[in-house]
């Protein structure tokens, strides 16, 4: 579970300000905040509460400035920064954040100028709009990203729906799939706005995200999943199905069978030798090797669980790839 802002605006707060207060949650919370800003945008908000609020323009370089002294002050034990709006001298700033380098970055943004920053600093990207237009401007963004010397596949792309997705489950389920469609994995689903809504967003919780987000447990056993693969979703049918046909009736595809067909069941190696035709515990871990490294070529981790008393697929996973299998 995440923590964070959708977003702060960086006119509200002295940029040192703002990153100790979320440096302060990242290590109340045990390091899981990522650093939601933006420049600042909502003048009635500022008019309310007495801030300035500066001109599109000089937004933008203030919120450009606070990007440069947010990484300073997370990578240097010191820092020195002399800017048209913030100055600072041999800043100490401690303590870091308690994720690797720095606080992960998210910044919402659609306008040429924002982009060009989301491509230089940020590691999440979320902007707002209907499937259409979020997927034009994530175009912008990727070749915006080439031209900064930056692989736009290393970005996160994330969008808050301007459709809504909790009038039925049907509309979720659509809804989800038009924005995978527009090239974005993240999407974030806004609280219930109405009473019919809250009913929508249980069920959807209980049966429809499981299988759209299913928590496979790390493809190796004691380790994490490697980071350029990502757990099975029902977005990848079609990847499963070439898997299931490319193994026609082997080992490999009989070991599929059995934890699709008995689902949160746990088998030891010692019971799956003669389920899958083979004649040692070292085959059935060959087995599961191969078949691992079809997943993994596909860019997904593992669809089952690994320990050392067996193999598991949960109800949720054996659910999808059922669903595979029965493609033609």
């Amino acid at each position: 579970l995440r923590l964070g802002i959708m977003v702060s605006g960086n006119s509200y707060r002295n940029p040192a300000l703002l990153l100790k207060q979320a440096i302060t949650v990242d290590h109340i919370s045990g390091g899981r905040v990522d650093f939601g800003v933006g420049a600042g945008w909502l003048e009635r908000e500022h008019e309310a509460y007495g801030f300035p609020f500066p001109s599109a323009r000089e937004r933008v370089e203030r919120f450009a400035e606070a990007l440069e002294i947010w990484d300073g002050l997370q990578r240097r034990e010191r820092t020195t920064f002399e800017g048209e709006h913030y100055q600072l001298l041999d800043a100490p700033f401690e303590p870091k954040s308690l994720q690797p380098n720095r606080l992960p970055v998210l910044i919402g943004a659609s306008k040429p100028r924002m982009l060009r920053l989301v491509a230089r600093h940020a590691d999440i990207w979320n902007t707002v709009g209907p499937p259409a237009d979020a997927a034009d401007v994530r175009r912008r963004l990727d070749d915006i990203c080439r031209e900064e010397g930056r692989d736009p596949a290393t970005l996160v792309r994330s969008v808050s729906p301007s459709i809504n997705l909790l009038a039925s489950v049907e509309d979720f389920e659509q809804g989800v799939a038009a924005y995978h469609e527009a090239g974005f994995r993240d999407i974030y689903v806004p609280w219930p706005r109405t009473e019919t809504e809250l009913p929508i967003l249980r069920e959807v919780a209980r049966e429809v995200i499981p299988g759209l987000r299913s928590g496979t447990a790390p493809a190796t056993p004691g380790g994490d999943a490697p980071l350029n693969l990502r757990h099975l979703t029902r977005f990848d049918l079609e990847e499963v199905r070439d898997i299931l046909a490319s193994f026609g009736d082997s080992p490999a595809r009989r070991f599929l069978e059995v934890l699709i067909d008995n689902p949160d069941e746990l088998f030891d190696g010692e019971e799956l030798q003669p389920r899958l035709g083979v004649g040692s515990h070292a085959d059935v871990t060959r087995t599961v090797a191969t078949l691992g490294a079809a997943f993994a070529d596909r860019g997904l981790t593992r669809p089952w669980h690994e320990a050392q008393r067996g193999y598991l697929m949960t109800e949720a996973m054996a659910d999808i790839l059922d669903d595979a299998r029965g493609q033609k």
